[in-house]
């Protein structure tokens, strides 16, 4: 998209490093029909999110949603448990409420939904680590209600109210740490895309102006829009994707609702899954290229955040791409991505380069051969001398976490597995250097 008269900024918050962020799932929504997702593990959800963050700051990034029905909306159980467990192990944590009023009058859905967001932000804003609240998810979009807002009645006027609501409350309330925005899906029909931004607004004034701390990008060049031919050139197209779709947002979008520099972007979601023709190695390369980008350009547009879409597959045997996102596969089991990311997150500085790629933190995820299948009865790890894994049938994972120390460590494996009626122990030997 090109703008007539390019805003040109240099945001403050861009100043320091990107914070860095994921969605947990699991299950999304989509556009498409796909497999039902595999049940998540929430301890082994917690324990893969704590490797990623290492110590350096990090959010968790949680989606619910009103819909009017008070009894669907109830997050009492849930999302209160999620928080907390999250919150609790050092993370931080980024709401998105989406606005899907099933069971809404039409007319009055925007004001109930900011009512809502009202009480969200008394609920959970108190909580230090409760740092970012995105009011609506994708309102500029419609056409596809499990995944963008916009296939909603009011999703604009729900997204001003919503904000107003979220910022009034969190001044009340005290809560300097809670950021409030929104979010805004890129988008290739510029007429439609200048109609949203004109509205919110005609809608919000200054009062909207003032309550919007960021305003987030949903971004899957590739995968989405723009489309890219699926080949080697992928990771650098993507990233020049990304770059100019941040550019169309500060420069030609954003100031017609008036917002300027001291609004920040937030890279809301960012992702690439695998699937068919898009290798393991694939989403590697594309997430590095993505992130690199993205700090290239943070003190230019004043980016300060950027999250991945997302932590674990839905359904790694389901051949849709919407099923494949994560940087993990449904089992936990990590793919090459996860490494890249965590250490672009340890190089959280300036998106350094990954270190190389032996050079590990702890803990380590240690893959258990496939190759010997269901037969698998017991396993046994070492570090050294010290037995600090064991593990017996029926259920045998792919991957297990150990903690080693610093320095260069032998780590084997002892697999016992029945063939004809015979148990056979066989062993395989690692090296891990952890720094």
């Amino acid at each position: 998209m090109n703008c007539s008269v390019p805003v040109g900024t240099t945001g403050a918050a861009s100043q320091t490093p990107l914070r860095f962020g994921i969605y947990p799932g699991g299950p999304v929504g989509s556009v498409n029909p796909k497999a039902p997702p595999r049940a998540e593990d929430p301890a082994k959800r917690l324990a893969t999110l704590q490797a990623l963050a290492g110590s350096h700051p990090f959010v968790v990034r949680l989606y619910s949603a009103w819909t009017g029905d008070a009894s669907a909306d109830d997050v009492g159980g849930w999302l209160d448990r999620q928080i907390a467990d999250y919150t609790t192990a050092g993370l931080e944590v980024e709401l998105v409420v989406r606005y899907k009023p099933a069971a809404a009058e039409p007319s009055t859905a925007p004001s109930a939904f900011a009512d809502y967001i009202r009480g969200i932000v008394r609920r959970y804003g108190s909580d230090p680590h409760f740092v970012s609240l995105q009011v609506t998810n994708e309102a500029n979009l419609p056409g596809a209600p499990d995944a963008s807002d916009g296939a909603f009645a009011g999703a604009a006027e729900a997204v001003v109210k919503g904000v107003i609501a979220a910022k009034d409350e969190s001044r009340r309330g005290g809560q300097r740490q809670l950021r409030i925005g929104f979010s805004w899906a890129y988008d290739e029909r510029p007429e439609a895309s200048t109609n949203f931004w004109a509205t919110l607004g005609r809608l919000g004034g200054r009062k909207f102006v003032d309550a919007v701390d960021w305003v987030g990008l949903d971004t899957y060049p590739g995968t989405w829009v723009p489309q890219l031919p699926l080949s080697s050139l992928v990771p650098g197209l993507a990233a020049g994707a990304v770059k100019e779709s941040v550019r169309s947002l500060r420069d030609c979008l954003m100031p017609l609702a008036g917002l300027g520099n001291a609004t920040t972007i937030h890279i809301a979601e960012n992702g690439f899954p695998t699937g068919a023709g898009r290798s393991e190695e694939l989403q590697s390369q594309v997430l590095v290229a993505m992130v690199r980008s993205v700090d290239a350009i943070r003190a230019t547009y004043g980016v300060s955040d950027y999250r991945w879409f997302d932590l674990r597959d839905s359904s790694s045997a389901d051949p849709s791409i919407e099923s494949q996102y994560g940087i993990t596969r449904d089992d936990y089991s990590p793919k090459p991505a996860f490494a890249t990311y965590r250490d672009l997150i340890a190089g959280a500085s300036g998106g350094a380069a990954p270190r190389a790629a032996n050079c590990r933190r702890s803990p380590v995820a240690v893959s258990v051969p496939r190759s010997t299948g269901t037969g698998l009865t017991s396993l046994a790890v070492n570090v050294g001398q010290k037995v600090v894994v064991r593990m017996r049938r029926p259920r045998m994972p792919r991957v297990v976490w150990i903690s080693i120390g610093a320095g260069r460590s032998a780590v084997k494996l002892r697999l016992t597995t029945q063939k004809n009626g015979r148990l056979v122990t066989r062993v395989a030997l690692r090296t891990y250097r952890v720094c």
